[in-house]
C-alpha cells in the first residue's frame, strides 16, 4: 500500500498547511481544513479577519513537476480569460508565483498551489435533472475543445500525454489494470479482450491534431460545481495531451454502471454536438474511449489503494468494470449513440 496518504502522512500535512498560510497573505487567526484525498491532499483555508477563503492543493510527490503545473495554470488563465468556461482562477502568493514549496516535517519536500474559493455544489448524481448538467457540460467541453484547437500555447508548455501507452501500456501513469482490485482469471480474460480492441480501434483512429490536443482528462461530477444555473469546472491537475473525446469517457467516470448512463451519455452529445457535430467516426469511438477509462479507473484504484474511496470501492469497480466490457464485446454497450 502506498503511503502517499497514510494517516501519519494525512496528520503531517494537514500541520504543513496550517503553518504556511500566510505564504498567501492569511493572517494568524487563519485555519485550514482537509476537503479531499484523491490524486492531491486538497484543503480549505480560511481567514476570518479578511473574509477571504482560498482552496490549496498540495501535489502527490512525483506526479507534475513545476513546469507541468505552470503549463495547467497557463491553460486555465487563458480558458478564464477568452470566457470558455466558469472555473477558479490561481491564486499568486507572496512572492508574486503560484507554486509554493513546502516541507514535512521528515523533510520531504512538497509543492503546493491554491485558487480562489467558487461558490456551488457538486451535482447531485440521483438528481432527475442530471442529464440537463451533461447537456451542460456537453456544450462545456466542446467550447474548450474549440479554444484548444486554436490555443497558441507557451513555448515552454508541457503536460503529461494520455495515448494508449499512457492510459494503458507499458507506461500507465496509473499502473496496469492487470493489479485491479480482487481480479479473478475469468474477469482478466474478458477485460484482455476489451483491451485489445481498444487498441486496435485507437491505433486506427490515430492522433490527428484535430483529433487529440490539449484536454481536461477528468471532467467528471466530482469536478463540477453547479451555482444556480450555471455550470462550473474546477481541478484541472489530469490535463494534458489525449484524445478530444476522451473527455465524453471521462465524464461517465464511475457511473458507466449505472442505469442512467446511457441516457446522461446521449445528454452529453446532444450538447456538444450544439458547438460542433460529431462525425459518425468520431460518435463510433466513444463508446470505444469509455471503456478505455473504464479500465483505467480499475488501475487507480488498485495503484491509489490508501485513497478512502479505492479502499471501500475497489472490488466493486472491478466487478463493474468486468461486466461493462462484457457489454462491450457484444456490441451492447452504450449502443445507438
Amino acid at each position: 500500500m502506498s503511503k502517499a496518504y497514510d494517516p501519519a502522512t494525512v496528520k503531517a500535512l494537514t500541520a504543513m498547511v496550517g503553518s504556511q498560510l500566510g505564504s498567501w497573505g492569511m493572517g494568524p487567526g487563519a485555519s485550514s481544513r482537509l476537503l479531499n484525498l484523491s490524486e492531491n491532499a486538497t484543503f480549505l483555508a480560511s481567514d476570518p479577519q479578511q473574509g477571504r477563503e482560498i482552496v490549496i492543493r498540495v501535489q502527490r510527490p512525483g506526479y507534475s513537476s513545476d513546469a507541468a503545473i505552470r503549463s495547467e495554470l497557463a491553460w486555465i488563465s487563458a480558458l478564464k480569460d477568452e470566457g470558455v468556461i466558469y472555473t477558479a482562477a490561481p491564486v499568486k502568493n507572496t512572492e508574486g508565483g503560484y507554486i509554493c514549496s513546502m516541507q514535512l516535517p521528515s523533510g520531504e519536500p512538497r509543492v503546493a498551489v491554491a485558487f480562489e474559493k467558487l461558490n456551488g455544489h457538486e451535482p447531485d448524481l440521483n438528481e432527475q435533472g442530471l442529464a440537463h448538467w451533461f447537456y451542460e457540460l456537453g456544450k462545456i467541453t466542446a467550447r474548450m475543445h474549440r479554444q484548444a484547437r486554436a490555443w497558441k500555447r507557451p513555448e515552454w508548455f508541457t503536460r503529461r500525454r494520455w495515448d494508449f501507452a499512457g492510459l494503458l501500456g507499458p507506461r500507465a501513469y496509473w499502473g496496469p489494470w492487470q493489479a485491479s482490485w480482487c481480479l479473478d482469471g475469468k474477469g482478466r480474460v474478458i477485460m484482455q479482450e476489451a483491451f485489445e480492441v481498444c487498441k486496435e480501434a485507437a491505433d486506427a483512429f490515430g492522433t490527428a491534431p484535430d483529433d487529440f490536443g490539449v484536454i481536461h482528462a477528468d471532467l467528471r461530477a466530482t469536478n463540477l460545481l453547479v451555482d444556480g444555473d450555471k455550470l462550473q469546472v474546477i481541478d484541472f491537475d489530469d490535463m494534458g495531451f489525449g484524445w478530444y473525446l476522451f473527455d465524453f469517457a471521462a465524464a461517465l467516470s464511475f457511473m458507466e454502471q449505472d442505469v442512467q448512463a446511457p441516457g446522461l451519455a446521449h445528454a452529453w452529445v446532444e450538447g456538444y454536438e450544439e458547438v460542433r457535430r460529431l462525425t459518425r467516426r468520431e460518435k463510433d469511438m466513444l463508446p470505444i474511449f469509455s471503456i478505455m477509462r473504464r479500465l483505467e479507473l480499475s488501475a487507480w484504484c488498485a495503484s491509489h489503494s490508501e485513497v478512502p474511496f479505492c479502499t471501500e470501492n475497489g472490488a466493486r469497480v472491478t466487478h463493474d468494470t468486468v461486466r461493462l466490457c462484457g457489454e462491450f464485446l457484444k456490441g451492447q454497450y452504450l449502443k445507438g449513440i
